[in-house]
């Protein structure tokens, strides 16, 4: 198992396959297959989507005060 981040170790998904393309709303493999992941599966680091960082806590300035 690589540390790359150009290997994909968890549940294969069209939609970060180098051969997916977006159709509409749709994902469509330009391999022809119809399949949900196959054996032409190619992960493409750029088509995946980062998760949303959650927002910085406020503090006041009594927080820091003992």
């Amino acid at each position: 198992m690589s540390n790359s981040i150009f290997t994909y170790d968890k549940e294969k998904s069209c939609s970060y396959c180098a051969f997916s393309a977006l159709r509409g709303e749709a994902v469509v493999c330009t391999k022809g297959s119809e399949k949900q992941s196959c054996e032409q599966f190619r992960y493409d680091v750029f088509k995946r989507k980062p998760h949303k960082t959650q927002p910085l806590p406020t503090f006041e300035k009594e927080d820091f005060s003992i």
